[in-house]
């Protein structure tokens, strides 16, 4: 039905046992997924996660479902700042085990593999899918498992990083690659957040660091910071049935 799914593969996907550790966290916070266990208003991921809820309210969803909702980050915003049905699941035993802990709801979260029976299991209306696609190979297979009908709303990143699979430049690339199962009502660009999560005093540090290179300086000042540091593509639609 599709091209070979693995045909744009970076690299072989990173399985659950290595996210586990990740997840588990470092003595130091050093660990590449520590920022995760911040505040959500601290992240800087918030901008995604604010974009994300509007996107899902301005759809009209009210039942949720997140495919791939790691420790619970975007699921705590959700559930304080809205009135919206919620359930996540991720592959990370530990990555629940957080998710659960972060918002004293023990029963929203489940865990199982993105594509399986578990999305039949909790009645929804709305798919959310952050920072997940790009993580897995078989990544269109996981969307065609999402039943017809549904709104979906989600997010892919325009950088690598050892954990990717695949990245996404531009809003052309992720078209061409969902448009066949997702009708696409909007797609948007979203910067990274240059100081939540991060302080001042190192966002002065990063932009010292950066004087060299002056796209990044550009990026750091906020002038394209999509284009010239890190954002995602947020986009957004109807389950082709």
């Amino acid at each position: 039905m599709h091209d070979d799914h693995r045909s744009d593969a970076l690299r072989a996907e990173t399985p659950a046992e290595q996210y586990d550790r990740w997840y588990a966290g470092s003595a130091d916070g050093s660990g590449p997924y520590d920022s995760y266990d911040k505040p959500y208003r601290d992240s800087h991921y918030f901008p995604l996660y604010k974009g994300v809820l509007d996107e899902v309210v301005r759809l009209g969803g009210r039942r949720v479902l997140e495919v791939g909702c790691g420790s619970g980050s975007f699921a705590h915003l959700l559930l304080d700042q809205s009135k919206l049905d919620y359930h996540g699941y991720d592959f990370s035993e530990v990555a629940v085990r957080k998710a659960r802990a972060r918002t004293g709801r023990p029963e929203l979260f489940s865990v199982a593999q993105a594509g399986d029976g578990t999305m039949q299991r909790h009645e929804h209306d709305t798919v959310v899918c952050l920072e997940v696609l790009e993580h897995i190979e078989n990544d269109l297979e996981v969307v065609e498992s999402w039943k017809p009908g549904v709104q979906c709303v989600c997010s892919v990143p325009n950088f690598d990083q050892p954990d990717h699979v695949r990245f996404f430049r531009t809003e052309d690339e992720v078209l061409r690659r969902y448009e066949g199962m997702i009708n696409m009502s909007s797609i948007r660009r979203v910067p990274r957040a240059l100081v939540r999560g991060r302080g001042w005093a190192e966002y002065f540090r990063q932009l010292r660091w950066s004087r060299n290179d002056p796209k990044r300086v550009l990026g750091m000042l906020g002038i394209n910071t999509f284009e010239n540091i890190a954002g995602w593509l947020l986009f957004s639609g109807r389950r082709r049935g």
